[in-house]
């Protein structure tokens, strides 16, 4: 009886650390879709051109991706949970100028400063679930944090329109809305402080290179673990599934809609409300993903089959004009298993991560999705420019195939080496 009542305590404890971290993960994403919608606005009462505003999104990115690595080995270093708050920190007090000022160039420095703060979001948030939740549930709280960052960029856009159109509220007056928004979360991560535990700070090694065994007293240094990931094999593969995934979902998440409109003549509305399918499917999909890779393990087998499925929708958009209920079930289809492929993806990093170090593989391979978000936008506008939009979807359907075989190569790999974990 009191195994259980130990067990019922601790589910407790995790789902109360999952909750308000996923919550963090939330908020982040309705950072990155918050000013989006109010571009007009902005342009007008700013006085400056939709490019500088475009710049603003791409600088905070730039400073976002490049700086994943830095940010995951000072989480491994300082504890995720004081590198979480921080970022937060970092995150808010931008936003709150943004709010205040009229110059742009304060506003762009902003920007890149809130990028800053955004790079510990995922290392801090996979080291606190890899140390505080047990292992047969670890895929169904990626999957929760997974879903609670799709519902923010899905959220956040409908979110900033209401509060202008039912309350009047000036832009400013929402941006301040959702600073408080984030305080409230960080509130409550505080909270769960004494709950939290983090993934071990410093993988050791034997004399030698070799890694130790428990009890050996020998510390591996933080830069010999960054050597370890940026040679691994399976942390290579999956830095490449990174950037050509950012690459092969660019298509439907950021140009499907003109890419539609274009090629097949379809309405906007009804593009609109594939791509709409599309993203409220994706977090769907993950929470069934985190099932999926709890159940049945072989998570390379796994986000390769959804990968594969997801490339001959594409090729299928491209070639086809589909009638428009059609249209809207394989977007929704493809964002289902974009989904499922997450929690699948997220464990692999887990299972090919050296020992200790979660925060700085986390941050390695992530940084992929910066060299995929920076290149996408101009990929496929030159696409859309030469006046060529059926490869939007041709050309998404060959980098996902390049990401099935990263994804595979990762899991071959992984097998190799022996990394307790991996099953496919």
């Amino acid at each position: 009886m009191q195994l259980t009542d130990t067990a019922a305590v601790q589910l407790k404890q995790e789902l109360r650390v999952v909750g308000v971290v996923s919550g963090g993960h939330f908020m982040s994403h309705c950072y990155s879709m918050m000013l989006p919608p109010l571009f007009p606005i902005l342009h007008t009462e700013l006085g400056v051109s939709y490019t500088a505003l475009g710049l603003l999104l791409s600088l905070k990115a730039l400073s976002f991706g490049s700086l994943q690595l830095p940010a995951g080995i000072l989480v491994d270093r300082f504890g995720a949970r004081v590198m979480l708050v921080l970022g937060f920190a970092v995150i808010l007090s931008c936003y709150s100028v943004i709010a205040m000022v009229d110059t742009f160039w304060i506003i762009g420095a902003m920007f890149v400063a809130a990028g800053v703060g955004d790079a510990v979001i995922h290392p801090a948030d996979y080291a606190i679930m890899n140390g505080t939740v047990s292992d047969r549930r670890m895929g169904r709280s990626f999957s929760a944090h997974i879903f609670g960052g799709s519902l923010g960029m899905a959220v956040a856009p409908a979110t900033v329109l209401f509060m202008i159109g039912a309350f009047g509220w000036s832009w400013r007056q929402v941006v301040m809305a959702f600073v408080v928004m984030g305080l409230i979360v960080v509130g409550g991560l505080l909270t769960q402080w004494p709950y939290i535990r983090e993934d071990g700070r410093r993988p050791r090694k034997r004399k030698g290179g070799a890694p130790a065994e428990d009890g050996a007293a020998e510390e591996q240094t933080t830069w010999e673990t960054v050597k370890v990931i940026l040679t691994s094999p399976p942390m290579l593969f999956l830095l490449l599934f990174f950037s050509f995934s950012s690459l092969g979902t660019g298509a439907f998440k950021n140009f499907a809609v003109a890419g539609l409109v274009s090629l097949h003549g379809t309405s906007l509305e009804a593009a609109g409300g594939a791509l709409t399918g599309f993203l409220a499917a994706t977090a769907l999909g993950a929470l069934a993903g985190g099932f999926i890779a709890d159940r049945f393990g072989r998570h390379g087998g796994t986000a390769a089959v959804a990968l594969i499925v997801s490339a001959g929708i594409a090729v299928l958009v491209g070639m086809v004009d589909l009638h428009v209920t059609v249209l809207a079930f394989v977007f929704t289809l493809a964002g289902l298993l974009q989904g499922i492929i997450r929690p699948a993806r997220d464990m692999m990093i887990r299972a090919a991560s050296p020992k200790g170090s979660i925060g700085k593989a986390f941050g390695f391979v992530m940084s992929g999705q910066a060299v995929g978000g920076t290149i996408a936008p101009v990929v496929f506008g030159a696409i859309l420019d030469l006046g060529a939009p059926q490869w939007l979807f041709y050309a998404s359907a060959l980098f996902l195939v390049v990401c099935t075989l990263s994804v595979l190569g990762s899991a071959r790999e992984t097998k190799k080496l022996g990394v307790e974990g991996i099953k496919g």
